[in-house]
């Protein structure tokens, strides 16, 4: 697992920040997600790729509040952890500590 600060955008919204990581990520993933936040937790988008080698799977979360945005990168050569790392990517949440 990889956990980044993401740089601030000025002057873009939503639709804009997503195509710009789009264009940035690996071509041809097998799935995207995006979500709203509440509670604490800002919208997120996600983008999946499964491997048919050593990883089995790469997701590349994407957490956004105020902005800014934290990337994840969840990598694993178990295909199980899958579940697991898309609960890791959904528990991000902003805090004032």
């Amino acid at each position: 697992m990889r956990v980044s600060p993401g740089v601030q955008w000025r002057c873009a919204d939503g639709a804009d920040i997503i195509a710009s990581l789009d264009a940035e990520l690996p071509p041809d993933p097998v799935g995207k997600v995006g979500e709203g936040g509440c509670d604490g937790i800002g919208h997120r988008a996600a983008w999946l790729y499964r491997h048919s080698g050593d990883p089995a799977f790469t997701l590349y979360g994407y957490n956004f509040r105020d902005g800014t945005y934290m990337e994840t990168v969840f990598a694993s050569a178990d295909a199980a952890d899958l579940e697991w790392a898309f609960g890791a990517w959904r528990s991000v949440a902003y805090s004032t500590d």
